[in-house]
């Protein structure tokens, strides 16, 4: 069961390469990625108070990020590093991959959130270097772009 392995969306800080590779190793293959029908959101607080990412229900929009195919204890290192159970969850979604096929992948979603939260600088630019690096639509990381930092 050690050779298992999923595909994890990840759409904030850790589409950033180095970081995945850092807390879980080597993925065995990526891809880019859309979640249909939910916006990114910062409305989970971290430790010093700014939103760090979520993912919520929106009709009509998408959310841009890498799929990463992981092995289930690569997984699980990633959920020692988000928190899991306390601060996030992982649930399955559907990811449309640049092919235009359906992925099931695992994303996180946070238990927690608090309006009015806006990202670190620092947490918010990983999120775009992850998203140049990966070479995302150039509308959506201008997107990103436009997010105010706290």
């Amino acid at each position: 069961m050690a050779n298992h392995s999923v595909w994890h969306f990840a759409y904030a800080s850790n589409m950033d390469r180095a970081q995945v590779v850092q807390r879980a190793g080597e993925p065995r293959e990526e891809r880019l990625g859309r979640l249909e029908n939910y916006g990114l959101n910062f409305d989970k607080i971290s430790r010093g108070g700014t939103g760090t990412g979520n993912l919520v229900p929106a009709e009509g929009k998408a959310v841009w990020g890498v799929l990463y195919r992981l092995t289930e204890q690569q997984m699980r290192a990633l959920d020692r590093f988000e928190g899991v159970p306390d601060h996030y969850r992982r649930v399955e979604v559907r990811v449309v991959d640049e092919q235009g096929n359906q992925v099931p992948a695992q994303v996180y979603l946070a238990r927690r959130v608090r309006k009015g939260l806006k990202p670190d600088r620092l947490y918010l630019q990983k999120i775009i270097q992850g998203a140049e690096q990966h070479k995302l639509p150039d509308d959506y990381v201008q997107q990103l772009k436009k997010i105010a930092p706290a």
